[in-house]
């Protein structure tokens, strides 16, 4: 079984279906997005039909391994929330940014609130509408969220300037930058040992005892 936003896609269910059974990635605008996902975390095989066509064949998801449904859930960005057109440099973000980046969100709001960088205000107001979506369309407990990504991202630079002495100009750059937040749960996967054949016994650390010999023997 694969816990992914909120949802129990079953050992029985390929991962495109149980992609698709996800709040966000239902509806049919959405299949590009799913197959992009999944060719990123290489989960497809081509298959070549009757016809000469070759289709993309996925696998069940109890079929994967531990490491492949790390990946699968890495790549899911949702829930999440993105602001756009900020009037600020996006180093100074970045500033803020890392001081938040794998905290639970109690912790990551409390943090924000008390710093005194222009930044954090904006990334406050954006933390608390990505636990908004995560309540409200995926039903998901603020209790077990974390940060998992947030990304900050340069936009398009406005250019200014300013008059200089003996009529020279100088430039002003009046940078912009977005961010996005995703959040997820904490889920706890556990790798799956390996179990022994049937009528086989593992064999001891230790060296083997010889025999002892029978009493009344030389």
């Amino acid at each position: 079984m694969l816990r992914l936003v909120g949802v129990n896609i079953p050992d029985d269910v390929d991962v495109y279906s149980g992609l698709k059974m996800v709040k966000g990635l239902e509806t049919k605008n959405n299949q590009a997005k799913i197959e992009r996902i999944l060719t990123q975390a290489g989960l497809f095989t081509k298959k070549m039909e009757k016809s000469g066509k070759f289709v993309k064949d996925y696998p069940k998801v109890g079929n994967l391994t531990w490491k492949q449904k790390s990946r699968l859930i890495d790549l899911v960005n949702i829930p999440r929330a993105s602001l756009s057109g900020i009037r600020m440099s996006p180093r100074k973000l970045r500033l803020v940014a890392d001081a938040i980046r794998g905290k639970h969100v109690d912790e990551a709001l409390g943090v924000l609130r008390f710093l005194p960088n222009a930044a954090a205000p904006l990334l406050h107001k954006l933390l608390k509408s990505a636990i908004a979506n995560a309540g409200n369309v995926h039903e998901l407990k603020a209790d077990d969220l974390f940060v998992a990504k947030i990304l900050i991202n340069g936009g398009p630079t406005m250019k200014r300037f300013m008059a200089r002495a003996r009529g020279r100009a100088c430039r002003i750059r009046k940078r912009t930058a977005s961010a996005l937040i995703v959040l997820r749960e904490k889920v706890s996967m556990k790798k799956e040992l390996a179990k022994t054949a049937p009528g086989k016994e593992v064999a001891s650390k230790g060296k083997p005892q010889d025999a002892k010999p029978a009493e009344g023997g030389k």
